[in-house]
């Protein structure tokens, strides 16, 4: 585990802990960048756990934003960064399996830490960069272990969310998740119905875009986690998605199980969401249609186009790239609308954009050139048709 660089990682971070403890308080880093800088990896949050109450942080850092002070995080500004700094406590008596009713701050590290979901996020640093290690954490990263902090039937119960994390984590870092752990998520599944849809997709964005994400949807669908979650419950083939944003990893996984678009919605996406990944199927219908490459180019987003044909292996990229079209939208016609209208004769209605779309499909497919003399022979020719 990379050690050497501590004050190289934390860098002006470090200063904080230090004021803390110059000002009689207990301070450490812990959680996310604790588990990666034992990773050697990056990370730009940085969270820091203290034994001082949330007023005390605040008199100690003018500089604050009461994130959830209810909870006992205060968000410090120092020198144009921000840190979360949440003081020590204990949760009980959690409502709904997600979140707990009571909160009781605590003065020792140890049960702070003991609080925590898995392992390797249950460490802590102080300012010199020991290493506090109640859960055996740094040992679970050297095996490549997820496990809970003490039972995972507790922790489950507790928070419902974390049997979706332990997957996330798992596709994140590529670690296998610990037996006992596992089991409980077996045991407990039913319990995620009580979260949110909306956390349940944030964490699927992170499971699909980790380098583990097979493996971790593998284990989820034996799990039966899927089995309560909506869209995801009709899910049993899947693939590695590493190389796929979360739109594109939805639509493979709907064409890949036969689930209905409409399904999507159950999601809560948003429009924007629900809107691309309809679109790649528009697209992939063009394909299927035969329907020129101008044609496509013209009307939809290149990389979409890219991504369609590599899935589907329609073409070779180099066929979309090599076509230059000679208009890009209707504002590079060599016409206006009212001037189509003129020509026409005809009031206003929807034969317009009938007949816009056969002048551009005209242009597109080199047909007539885009030239006002050669548009308005092309519209007097189609005149009597519409």
């Amino acid at each position: 585990m990379v050690r050497n660089n501590f004050k190289n990682k934390f860098k002006g971070a470090i200063d904080i802990l230090k004021i803390f403890n110059q000002k009689g308080y207990e301070a450490y880093f812990v959680g996310g960048c604790v588990r990666d800088y034992l990773l050697g990896e990056d990370f730009s949050d940085i969270d820091i756990t203290t034994n001082a109450l949330p007023d005390e942080v605040k008199k100690v850092f003018r500089k604050s934003i009461d994130t959830g002070i209810q909870h006992g995080t205060v968000t410090i500004l120092v020198n144009g960064d921000s840190y979360e700094v949440t003081t020590f406590r204990t949760e009980e008596d959690y409502t709904n399996h997600r979140s707990p009713e009571k909160v009781e701050f605590v003065s020792n590290l140890r049960e702070d830490l003991d609080r925590r979901d898995f392992t390797i996020n249950a460490m802590a640093l102080d300012y010199n960069g020991k290493l506090f290690d109640y859960h055996n954490g740094d040992q679970d990263l050297n095996s490549k272990i997820i496990r809970t902090v003490n039972n995972p039937n507790e922790r489950f119960y507790e928070d419902a969310l974390r049997m979706l994390r332990a997957f996330r984590f798992s596709s994140k870092l590529g670690f296998e998740i610990e037996n006992n752990t596992l089991n409980a998520i077996k045991r407990n599944a039913e319990l995620i119905k009580f979260v949110s849809i909306e956390r349940i997709v944030n964490e699927f964005k992170k499971l699909l875009a980790g380098k583990g994400n097979l493996r971790s949807l593998e284990l989820l669908i034996d799990s039966k986690l899927n089995s309560y979650i909506p869209f995801f419950d009709e899910v049993d083939e899947v693939q590695d998605f590493l190389s796929y944003s979360f739109c594109q990893s939805l639509y493979i996984l709907a064409k890949l199980n036969n689930i209905s678009f409409e399904k999507l919605r159950d999601l809560k996406l948003s429009n924007k969401e629900i809107k691309k990944i309809k679109e790649y199927e528009r697209i992939n219908l063009e394909f299927i249609d035969n329907i020129p490459l101008e044609l496509i180019l013209y009307k939809y987003d290149k990389d979409d186009i890219h991504f369609i044909i590599d899935y589907f292996g329609y073409c070779d990229k180099k066929e979309i790239d090599i076509i230059n079209l000679p208009i890009t939208s209707f504002n590079d016609i060599a016409i206006t609308s009212t001037e189509i209208i003129s020509i026409i004769d005809k009031s206003p209605g929807p034969w317009i954009k009938e007949v816009t779309k056969k002048l551009e499909e005209a242009i597109l497919l080199n047909k007539i050139d885009n030239t006002e003399k050669n548009i308005v022979d092309f519209l007097k020719k189609i005149r009597d048709n519409i």
